[in-house]
C-alpha cells in the first residue's frame, strides 16, 4: 500500500472514531483499573498523570492474539518490526525510542536481558498473561535505568475469586500450528494459588525474501507459571512465583538487511536459537497501619540463548540478574507517597570474548501524588542512582493536573530518562561493535494532555509530547557497525485514544504521529513510522461475539536507507459459548492477505485461519 493511501485512511478513521463518540448518551457501570506502574502503588487509571494503557485478561480472550507482540501492535505509541513469525526476533519501539528503551516487567521483575538490553517478546506465552500496563515516556526517577521510551509491567494469571476454578484450551491454525493452555486456581480466605501451562508449535514460514529454497522456519514453545500466596495474619503476606518459558525458534540472516561488511551473509541456510528463561521472586507485604504498608521483593531472572548454524554450535549467552527492593508507602486522604530501595547485579555467566561479565546498580527513590485541593493534584519525584561502570545518576519527573469539569481534565508533565550502555555495547565482541568509551543516554520529556470523560461509556485522551536524547547509542554501518553517541535524537508527537460503549458494540481507537528524528543526520530512526493507528470495533450479547480490526502504518526506513511501504491490515475474530462450560473461538489475520514488511528483506505473516475451544470448571 502506498503511503498516501495510508494517511487518507488514517485521517478518515481519525474523524470517525472522534466524532461518532461525541454523540454518546449512555451509561454503564464504572470500570475502575488500578494500575502499579506508573508511580510503583497502585491508583485508578483515570487519576494518574501518566501517559498509561491497560489491557486486561477479557480483552486477550476477546482479540485472541497469537503473541504478546500482535496484542501490544498499534496500542498508544506502540510499533513492533519482526524479522520472519511468530517465533522470530521482535523489537517493540514506544514512542519512537530504541527497543532497548522500553524496561519490561513481569510481575514487578526487571526482565530485560543485560547483555544487549533487550527483551524477547516471542518468548513470553500470552495465555498466562493476566493484564499489562504500558507506561509511555521516561520513567527513570521511579525505575532507574532504561525506561527512557517507557515501563511496560506483565502481570501474570492469579486468583479472581474463593474456591477453586480451572479451564483447559486446545487448538489449531494453519502452518500446523498447535496449541494448548491449562489453567488452575484455588483460593480461601488465607492462601491463594494459581498454576498455568501451555504449549505451542507451528511450522511457520519462509522467513527470509533471499532465500528461494522454500524451507520453513518454525518454532516450539513450553511454559509453566506458579505462583502462591499466604497470609501469615492480619497484617502479613508472604508471596513465592516462578515462571520458566522454553523452546525453540528457527531463523534465517539475510542478506537484504545491510550486514557489516566482514558479516558472512548466509540467506539459505536455516539457524536455530534453543533458549530458557525463568524468573522467580519472593515478597513480602507488611501492612503497619491503614495508612502504611512495608513492601519487600528478591528476585532472580535467568536466561540461557544457545544458538546453532545447520546443526553445529554457534554460541551461547547465559545471563542473571539478582534484584532485591524494599519500598513503603504511606497514604492519606488527600496524598500518597512511596520510598523505596532496589539493588541488582547482572551476571554474565557464558559467552566468549567479552571484557567484563558483571556489574551492580543500586537506587534510591522517592515518588508523591498531592490533591492540592478538588481541581488540581501535583504529582514529584525523585531518583538516585549508583552503577558501577558510570558512578551516580539523578533523575526526576513533576506532573500537574487540572480538572476543569467533570468531564475535561488538563495536565502537563517534565520527566526525565537514563540508560546505561549495556554489556555488549561496552564489552562485547570487537566485531559485533563493542566500544568501551560510550557514554549513558540521556532524554528529557515534555508533555501535555487532556481527557474527555463525560460518561463512563467515553473516553478520550489527547497527548502531545516531546522526547529529547542526547548521547544517543547506535550502530555505525560504515565502520563495522561499532557503537557510537550520536550528538542528539529529538521525538515529537501526538496520541489520540478514544474508548466508546454503546449497547451491544464496543469502539476502540489509538492514532500516533510522531516525528522520530536523528537529529545529526536528519533522518528517521530506523523502522519507525511518522503514522500508526489502531481501530477495533466488537459486538457481543449473551452467547456469542465478534470483532474487527484495522490496524497499519506509514512508511518506515531500514538499514541502509532501504525504503519500506506503508501498509493496512484487517484482522477478524468470533467466540461462541456453546454452554456455560464450553467456549468456541476463531478468528482471521491479515484477512486481505496483505503483503508488507516490518523489516527489509523478511517475510510477514499473510492470511491466517485459527481456532480454540476452551472448557472452564
Amino acid at each position: 500500500m502506498k503511503t498516501p493511501s495510508f494517511k487518507r485512511t488514517l485521517l478518515l478513521s481519525a474523524i470517525a472514531a472522534i466524532s461518532l463518540p461525541l454523540q454518546a448518551e449512555t451509561s454503564l457501570d464504572p470500570l475502575v483499573v488500578t494500575v502499579t506502574t506508573p508511580l510503583r502503588m497502585s491508583q485508578p487509571v483515570d487519576q494518574t498523570l501518566a501517559a498509561t494503557t491497560v489491557i486486561t485478561r477479557a480483552d486477550i480472550e476477546r482479540q485472541q492474539p497469537e503473541s504478546v507482540a500482535q496484542l501490544l501492535r498499534g496500542t498508544p505509541g506502540v510499533e513492533f518490526a519482526s524479522t520472519g513469525g511468530s517465533g522470530s526476533m521482535t523489537s517493540l519501539f514506544l514512542r519512537g525510542s530504541n527497543s532497548n528503551h522500553t524496561l519490561v516487567l513481569i510481575d514487578g521483575v526487571k526482565a530485560n536481558n543485560p547483555t544487549d538490553g533487550s527483551f524477547r517478546w516471542e518468548f513470553l506465552p500470552v495465555s498466562q498473561i493476566e493484564r499489562i500496563e504500558i507506561v509511555r515516556g521516561p520513567q527513570s526517577s521511579i525505575w532507574g535505568a532504561d525506561a527512557i521510551g517507557g515501563v511496560v509491567n506483565i502481570i501474570t494469571r492469579s486468583p479472581i475469586q474463593a474456591g477453586t476454578q480451572g479451564e483447559i484450551r486446545v487448538g489449531a491454525g494453519q502452518q500446523n500450528t498447535q496449541l494448548t493452555d491449562a489453567n488452575f486456581s484455588a483460593a480461601n480466605e488465607t492462601t491463594r494459588f494459581n498454576s498455568s501451562l501451555s504449549y505451542r508449535k507451528s511450522d511457520g514460514f519462509n522467513a527470509t525474501q533471499a532465500d528461494t529454497t522454500g524451507e520453513k522456519d518454525g518454532f516450539e514453545h513450553y511454559a509453566v507459571r506458579l505462583q502462591v500466596e499466604q497470609d501469615i495474619d492480619d497484617q502479613n503476606t508472604v508471596s513465592a512465583g516462578y515462571l520458566r518459558s522454553q523452546g525453540t525458534n528457527e531463523y534465517d540472516n539475510s542478506c537484504d538487511t545491510a550486514p557489516p561488511p566482514d558479516f558472512q551473509c548466509i540467506s539459505n541456510n536455516a539457524f536455530k536459537q534453543n533458549f530458557v528463561l525463568q524468573t522467580i521472586n519472593f515478597g513480602l507485604k507488611a501492612t503497619v497501619t491503614d495508612s502504611f504498608t512495608i513492601d519487600s521483593n528478591f528476585s532472580r531472572t535467568a536466561e540461557d540463548r544457545k544458538e546453532f548454524r545447520e546443526g553445529v554450535a554457534n554460541g551461547r549467552v547465559k545471563t542473571e540478574r539478582d534484584q532485591a527492593s524494599v519500598k513503603s508507602t504511606y497514604r492519606l486522604e488527600n496524598i500518597a507517597m512511596v520510598m523505596g530501595l532496589d539493588a541488582q547485579k547482572e551476571r554474565l555467566l557464558e559467552a566468549s570474548d567479552y571484557l567484563r561479565n558483571s556489574r551492580e546498580i543500586y537506587g534510591v527513590f522517592a515518588q508523591t501524588s498531592y490533591d492540592l485541593n478538588e481541581f488540581w493534584q501535583l504529582s514529584a519525584g525523585i531518583r538516585h542512582d549508583k552503577d558501577q561502570f558510570f558512578g551516580e545518576k539523578t533523575t526526576g519527573n513533576l506532573g500537574l493536573q487540572w480538572i476543569v469539569s467533570n468531564s475535561n481534565t488538563l495536565g502537563a508533565s517534565i520527566a526525565q530518562g537514563y540508560r546505561a550502555p549495556n554489556l555488549l555495547e561496552l564489552y562485547g565482541p570487537i566485531s559485533w561493535g563493542s566500544n568501551p568509551e560510550l557514554q549513558p543516554e540521556k532524554s528529557l520529556n515534555y508533555e501535555l494532555y487532556w481527557r474527555y470523560k463525560p460518561t463512563n461509556d467515553l473516553n478520550t485522551e489527547l497527548r502531545l509530547f516531546q522526547n529529547e536524547i542526547d548521547n544517543l547509542i547506535v550502530g555505525n554501518p560504515n565502520n563495522s557497525w561499532k557503537f557510537n553517541n550520536i550528538n542528539e535524537a529529538r521525538i515529537r508527537g501526538a496520541e489520540v485514544s478514544v474508548t466508546y460503549s454503546i449497547e451491544n458494540f464496543n469502539f476502540n481507537s489509538a492514532i500516533t504521529l510522531q516525528d522520530p528524528v536523528n537529529r545529526q543526520t536528519d533522518t528517521l530512526l530506523t523502522r519507525r513510522a511518522r503514522e500508526h493507528a489502531r481501530f477495533d470495533i466488537d459486538y457481543a450479547v449473551s452467547n456469542w461475539g465478534a470483532g474487527v480490526t484495522l490496524e497499519g502504518q506509514s512508511k518506515r526506513y531500514d538499514f541502509g536507507n532501504q525504503r519500506m511501504g506503508g501498509y493496512a491490515l484487517v484482522n477478524t475474530r468470533a467466540h461462541w459459548h456453546l454452554s456455560p462450560d464450553w467456549t468456541l473461538r476463531a478468528k482471521i489475520d491479515n484477512l486481505f492477505d496483505k503483503d508488507y514488511e516490518q523489516a527489509v528483506g523478511f517475510n510477514t505473516q499473510g492470511r491466517y485461519f485459527e481456532t480454540s475451544l476452551t472448557y472452564r470448571f
